[in-house]
Order: structure tokens, then C-alpha cells, then sequence
């Protein structure tokens, strides 16, 4: 019996390695490329965050994998007739089978981690990336579309001089750049350079060839004739995780969140309460912030029910593709795996759409989030109890 636990386990483990490797490497290269293209990253930038994009690409590839493996190995076994030689020798198939499950739970549970690793350091990380990374990022996006757009500054240039060529830095060629702020800045030059200083987090703008205007809006124009160069630091800003949106948090901090904002809920319709109490109408304002705070609370809410939800599809997908796979008796592994995933494309990810719209808008309970789970396990469960009783 132990034996053929063993070699349950280790084949699927393969075919599991195997399919969650490749199919891991192209979604990560499709995000990453995506997110870049977007974003206009150079390549040194798009592979820095490859290990944050990772986590929540895992959360994705681990269940397909699974499914993939599970759809092979019982395929081949019941295309090779193993099964049929197991029933013969008096096993029940379901000695082939709960190893699989079991398996399928701790990935399930790694899933979940994968989700909660993702909200709260990959993320995180993921910004502080872009922001540190800013000069290449600049010089990527001006030399392809001659301008650059950031919470701190903007930049439009004619051209890009010189681009990392023999150790020298390039020269941005009659650049206007933009200092935002409470008073905006707008600075033209003949010539200019970027060098970000990570220590002192800064962005240091070199102007050259003394001709530097400088306009602030309210006060006019003011002429800057600089004998050498004129150097304007502006800080590099890596905005904190916004602390109640529910992509950014740990588990375990959301009842405290949840809290913080029915306090500030409570607040705000005793102040609407007390406006009305002296005569004064209703705001619209007033309602639509209580309004986006108590959205904001059911998201959090259900984000919980959302991670466990998710991570378990991992153990949902084996109990329907293990005996699925069994049934089929066709030893052909994307027969097994495509008769197993249309369905789930068609039925399951819809529903998991629609009961994650409802869950975070109040209209039911966080607990619909595992309303997919649940409907796709009862009819594998049922599969299942077919093929032992048979």
C-alpha cells in the first residue's frame, strides 16, 4: 500500500513540477512584459521585479498545475489499465486517490501564502523598485516617446544625446521639465542630465549652457543666468501601501482596519446627523464618503474569503480532475486536461467573477466567495463516490 502511495504521489509530483515551471516562466514573462511595455521599464528594471511579480503569478499557475498533473497521471494509469489491475488486486481506488488530495491541500495552503506574501512584501517591494529605478526609467521613456510623466516631475525633450556611451551619461537635448508641487515650477534648458541619489533619495536635474528659465505660476517669470550649471534636487517620493486597501494588508490586520473605518464611519453620519439637526441639508459629499467607506469596509471584509477561496481552488481542481481523468480511460493528456479546464473556464471563473462582485458590495455575505469552490466540489465528490462503489 505504501508503495503505491509513493508512486502516486511522486508522479504527479513530477508532472506538477514540470507544468507549474513552464507555465510559471511564460505568465511571469507575459506580466512582466506587459507590466513594462505599459510603463515603458527598461530591461535591467523588468528582471528587479520578476521576484515581486512572482508570488501572485503562483497563485494562478499553482492550481492549473495541479489540475495538468492529476488529468495525466490518472490518464495514462486508466489508459495502461493500472486502475482496473488495482480494483483486481481487492485496493479501493481511492487509496490512489487520497494521497492526491492530501497533496493538493498543503499546495492549497502554500497557494493561500502565496497570496498573503504577495499583499504584503511583493507589492510593497514592487513600488519601491520603480522608485529607486527611476533615472533608467526616465531615460527609457524619453528616448522612446521624448517624454516622461511622474508624481514629482515631468520632462518633454527633443531628444536623447549620448545614451550610456563610453561611461557618459546622456544628455537630454532642449529639455522643459516640470517640478510639481504647491507651486509649479517650469524650467527650460539647452542641455540637462538626470542622476538619481538613492542615499539621499533625491533626483538631481543638471542644467547646462546658462540659459536656464525658470517660470512659477503666480509670481512670473524670473531669468537665471548660471556661469556654471544649474542643479535642482527634487526628492524621489516612494508613496507608503495605502493602508486600507485590501491588495496591501495582512490577514490578520483586516479586523483592525475594519475597525478604524466603522470609527470613521460613526463619525461621519453623527456629523451629517448633526447638520441636519441645526437645518442644514444634506451634503452630497457627506453621502458619498460614507458611502466609499462602508464599500471599502466590505472589501476587507472579504478579502480574507478571497485569499482562502482562491488558494483552495488548487485541492477543488484535483478532486474534479482525478476522477474526471479516471472516467475518461484515454490515456491522452490534453484530451483529459481540456475536457476538465473548459468547464472551469466557462463556469467556475464566471462565477467566481460574479460572487466576488457581490461580496464586495454587500449584496452577500463574504462567505459567496467560496460559492465556486463548492459547486465545483460537489459534483467531483459525486464522480468520486461513483468510481469506488463501482
Amino acid at each position: 500500500m505504501y508503495i503505491l502511495t509513493r508512486y502516486v504521489i511522486w508522479e504527479v509530483l513530477k508532472f506538477f513540477l514540470a507544468a507549474l515551471a513552464a507555465l510559471t516562466l511564460v505568465v511571469t514573462f507575459g506580466v512582466v512584459l506587459q507590466e513594462g511595455l505599459k510603463q515603458g521599464l527598461p530591461g535591467t528594471v523588468m528582471i528587479r521585479i520578476m521576484p515581486c511579480i512572482l508570488p501572485q503569478v503562483l497563485g494562478i499557475t499553482i492550481p492549473t498545475s495541479m489540475l495538468f498533473s492529476v488529468c495525466s497521471v490518472f490518464g495514462r494509469m486508466t489508459g495502461a489499465n493500472e486502475v482496473v489491475a488495482i480494483k483486481s488486486a481487492g485496493i479501493s481506488p481511492m487509496a490512489i486517490v487520497w494521497p492526491v488530495i492530501v497533496l493538493a491541500s498543503f499546495l492549497s495552503l502554500g497557494t493561500v501564502y502565496m497570496y498573503e506574501l504577495a499583499a504584503t512584501q511583493c507589492k510593497p517591494a514592487f513600488q519601491r523598485i520603480l522608485a529607486e529605478s527611476v533615472e533608467d526609467i526616465a531615460y527609457s521613456m524619453l528616448q522612446r516617446n521624448h517624454a516622461y510623466n511622474s508624481d514629482q516631475f515631468a520632462i518633454t525633450v527633443r531628444g536623447v544625446q549620448n545614451p550610456q556611451r563610453g561611461g557618459e551619461s546622456p544628455k537630454l537635448i532642449d529639455p522643459t521639465i516640470t517640478i510639481k508641487g504647491s507651486s509649479k515650477i517650469i524650467l527650460r534648458s539647452a542641455e540637462a542630465e538626470l542622476h538619481a541619489d538613492l542615499k539621499a533619495h533625491l533626483v538631481r536635474i543638471v542644467c547646462r549652457h546658462n540659459n536656464v528659465d525658470i517660470q512659477q505660476q503666480g509670481t512670473g517669470k524670473i531669468g537665471l543666468k548660471s556661469l556654471g550649471t544649474e542643479e535642482i534636487p527634487i526628492p524621489i517620493v516612494i508613496p507608503p501601501p495605502d493602508r486600507y486597501h485590501q491588495d496591501w494588508i495582512a490577514t490578520k490586520d483586516v479586523p483592525v482596519r475594519v475597525a478604524e473605518l466603522e470609527g470613521v464611519v460613526r463619525r461621519l453620519e453623527r456629523l451629517r446627523d448633526a447638520n441636519q439637526a441645526l437645518g442644514n441639508p444634506p451634503s452630497p459629499k457627506d453621502a458619498e464618503k460614507i458611502a466609499e467607506q462602508r464599500q471599502q469596509i466590505n472589501k476587507l471584509r472579504a478579502e480574507p474569503y478571497r485569499r482562502w477561496a482562491n488558494g483552495f481552488t488548487c485541492l477543488c481542481f484535483a478532486l474534479l480532475g482525478t476522477p474526471v481523468a479516471i472516467r475518461l480511460r484515454h490515456a491522452d493528456v490534453l484530451t483529459n486536461f481540456f475536457v476538465c479546464f473548459l468547464p472551469i473556464l466557462a463556469l467556475y471563473y464566471p462565477l467566481l467573477m460574479f460572487s466576488q462582485g457581490l461580496s464586495t458590495s454587500g449584496t452577500l455575505p463574504p462567505c459567496s466567495f467560496w460559492t465556486a469552490n463548492v459547486l465545483i466540489s460537489i459534483p467531483a465528490i459525486f464522480l468520486l463516490r461513483r468510481i469506488v462503489q463501482r
